[in-house]
């Protein structure tokens, strides 16, 4: 799937700050989403790239992003710079930016979630020497082949800045709405998997007998339910 279309839900999830609508919003997207994909969806619905229990780090600082958006639309650091200070936002410093680039690249392809999600996951593998030339050059490359709003939500996924009021609650009750299961089932699968992504890729799969499929896994945490006492 095109990465415009996720956009298109980011953007609609901006425009309200109500709890069931956004539920009803992200269980319509979801419908559309091929078990493939659909972990890589959730994950960037929260404005992540990996699950929760994953300790890798994209590892791109703001001054690095700087040089990124420098790059992709031809304006100097300083000229990033200025507009950042005036808006406070490099995501939105960039759609301005690339809103305004006069020459598309002559190799511009439709962007699809797949390829942003394994670029921004990329980042995280470098060390060591040229580690920053080959950052720079896998989000310039998303950037070059990106529209205003795509480019937004890149970067903004890159300093996990997407705010577009979607926490974890939300996702729950999204899938609970789409496969028509209880929302504590849906919690209980994620507290012995501690992702969303993973709960969802097996009911997109098996539908609600999926969650019979959770099972702990070596060396992946577990978060613990508390019980009440009566």
């Amino acid at each position: 799937m095109n990465y415009s279309e996720l956009v298109k839900v980011y953007l609609e999830l901006e425009k309200t700050t109500k709890r069931l609508e956004k539920t009803e919003i992200i269980a319509n997207f979801l419908k559309h989403i091929s078990k493939d994909e659909i972990k890589d969806v959730i994950h960037l619905l929260k404005g992540k790239i990996f699950a929760d229990y994953d300790e890798r780090k994209i590892g791109m600082s703001s001054r690095l992003v700087l040089k990124v958006i420098s790059s992709s639309t031809g304006n100097s650091v300083n000229e990033v710079e200025k507009l950042w200070k005036e808006t406070g936002d490099l995501g939105k410093v960039a759609e301005i930016l690339i809103g305004k680039r006069k020459q598309m690249t002559l190799a511009r392809k439709d962007l699809t979630i797949k390829k942003v999600s394994e670029n921004i996951k990329r980042l995280s593998e470098f060390q060591g020497q040229g580690t920053v030339e080959k950052k720079v050059n896998l989000i310039v490359e998303l950037l070059n082949s990106s529209n205003p709003e795509e480019a937004r939500f890149i970067i903004g996924t890159i300093l996990e800045e997407v705010r577009i009021g979607v926490a974890a609650g939300v996702v729950r009750d999204a899938l609970a709405k789409l496969f028509n299961i209880d929302v504590e089932e849906i919690e209980k699968s994620y507290n012995l998997t501690t992702d969303y992504g993973e709960v969802a890729e097996l009911l997109k799969e098996h539908g609600a007998k999926g969650l019979e499929k959770v099972s702990l896994k070596p060396g992946i945490p577990i978060k613990l339910m508390l019980s009440v006492l009566s």
